[in-house]
């Protein structure tokens, strides 16, 4: 193949020229047009497009309508002389040092992959117009990335699984991530989350509960605990939905979908009135909550939330940071987020509180507890406003999920949970055995297997059934051996 002819630079109206059908819809106007077009109209167009002997643009949509708007009588252009066939692959590799939005990058690779498609498994070397397909294939796959072509093929290829082919769900996801909202890795997550919810709605019934003598789990909302008489729970331990965090398919008015923080503290705290009548005035609530970041700022959630519920009549008796040692990425300009809270509020100042358990404890490290060794042990308390601190990696359901196939129930997926040792330590220090333990949010059941392990009884309420049904798998096995 003869290399391209290229001419001098030309003047020409722009009118004369014609857009692009392969660029015009794979790169969409950017950010900073009103900058670029306040710098042409100051120092005019100092790189020429690139045109065929049709006056069709190679390379230059952007600039040409740029000229268009500011009305210009002339633009420079280079005429190049391409074959039909290369037309569209050249017109894409002009772009190849252009900085491009996640959705444009997506574009790029379905139009490499959709053009080069023709010619595989055919051999380039003896076709040199492959050959220069190829090498511009692979020279602008190079310059994406390996890691980042394969997580957008796959968020790809999960959202026409949920949706279609609906491009404009795809780039509504994709520009999340150009918005620093998640990435790449977190998006594919997310949709991996929502196939398989998609996939248990043919085995997970829509009401489900799990009753025994020693675990009730009930599937239903925690706002009215009406299976429960006043004052006979000893303990609450509970991790709501985080606001703006996770969907959990529970209806659009789930907890958590809130527009505004100030609508999610009034419907999380509404939850904690009946909650006051079922637990012992002697007892204790443990809460984990964790903040939000949107538009580049913390919504101060914990905080909004503890003021509420001291406005509201309990009493916030210690704090708790729950450090994490391979916490969740945090995007945009700000520290990797790696803790999050574990209030302990109580309905009176009499409550019961016996941290004895400590003496057997063997923490040379001191990562819970303070003074092992000395007399009296207590968990860590210090001056900066932190009454214990728990380093833990971020739990995971991996084991459960096993446990689920085993039992023909092969889509268990629930990410938010925390370890063991969050529910630990409050039972260990609130309870005695034979007492109950209540999780307004039982999740997959963490809670309610630390409380049959500790010799406690257990309730939880949960609303979506396919953590019932999980929770029943991880509980009824502890209840057998027990």
């Amino acid at each position: 193949m003869n290399k391209l002819q290229v001419q001098n630079v030309s003047v020409v109206a722009p009118q004369m020229l014609k857009k692009n059908s392969t660029t015009i819809s794979m790169y969409v106007v950017p950010v900073n047009y009103e900058e670029i077009r306040n710098n042409i109209r100051e120092f005019g167009l100092l790189t020429p497009l690139l045109v065929n002997f049709e006056y069709e643009i190679i390379s230059g949509n952007l600039r040409h309508q740029v000229a268009l708007d500011l009305e210009l009588e002339e633009v420079p252009v280079v005429f190049i002389d391409t074959p039909e066939e290369m037309k569209a692959v050249l017109s894409v590799s002009s772009n190849q040092f252009r900085v491009k939005s996640m959705v444009e990058i997506a574009s790029e690779i379905r139009f490499y992959d959709e053009y080069y498609s023709v010619g595989r498994g055919r051999r380039t070397d003896l076709s040199p117009q492959m050959k220069v397909v190829k090498d511009e294939k692979d020279t602008a796959y190079k310059s994406i990335g390996q890691y980042k072509i394969n997580k957008i093929k796959s968020i790809e290829k999960k959202v026409i699984e949920l949706h279609g082919n609906n491009i404009e769900i795809l780039n509504r996801e994709l520009s999340k991530i150009d918005k620093e909202e998640t990435t790449l890795n977190e998006l594919d997550k997310k949709l991996d989350r929502e196939l398989l919810k998609k996939n248990n709605e043919v085995v997970v019934p829509s009401k489900y509960d799990y009753i025994t003598d020693k675990v009730k789990i009930f599937n239903s909302s925690c706002g009215d605990l009406f299976h429960l008489l006043d004052n006979s729970i000893q303990l609450i331990v509970c991790s709501p939905p985080y606001f703006q965090a996770r969907v959990y398919k529970n209806g659009e008015n789930e907890l958590g979908r809130e527009n505004t923080p100030e609508e999610f503290i009034n419907n999380l705290v509404k939850l904690f009135d009946d909650a006051k009548r079922v637990l012992k005035d002697e007892g204790s609530m443990y809460v984990n909550i964790n903040d939000t970041c949107r538009d580049g700022a913390y919504q101060a959630i914990p905080q909004r939330f503890v003021i509420e519920m001291i406005n509201r009549g309990w009493i916030l008796n210690d704090e708790i940071l729950w450090t994490k040692t391979n916490p969740k990425y945090s995007p945009g300009k700000r520290s990797v987020r790696s803790h999050e809270y574990l209030f302990h509020f109580v309905k009176s100042k009499n409550f019961y509180y016996d941290d004895s358990w400590l003496d057997g404890v063997n923490d040379e490290t001191n990562t819970f507890s303070y003074g092992t060794n000395n007399l009296f042990p207590k968990l860590i308390s210090g001056m900066d406003f932190r009454d214990g601190v728990v380093k833990t990696n971020v739990a995971t359901t991996q084991h459960l999920r096993k446990l689920c196939e085993q039992r023909g129930f092969f889509f268990l997926n629930h990410t938010a949970v925390f370890p063991e040792v969050i529910p630990m330590i409050p039972i260990l220090s609130t309870t005695r055995p034979g007492d109950t333990v209540l999780d307004l949010f039982n999740g997959t059941g963490t809670t309610g297997e630390v409380s049959v392990k500790l010799d406690r009884e257990y309730v939880g309420y949960e609303f979506n059934p396919e953590y019932v049904m999980a929770s029943e798998i991880r509980l009824s096995e502890l209840e057998s051996v027990a």
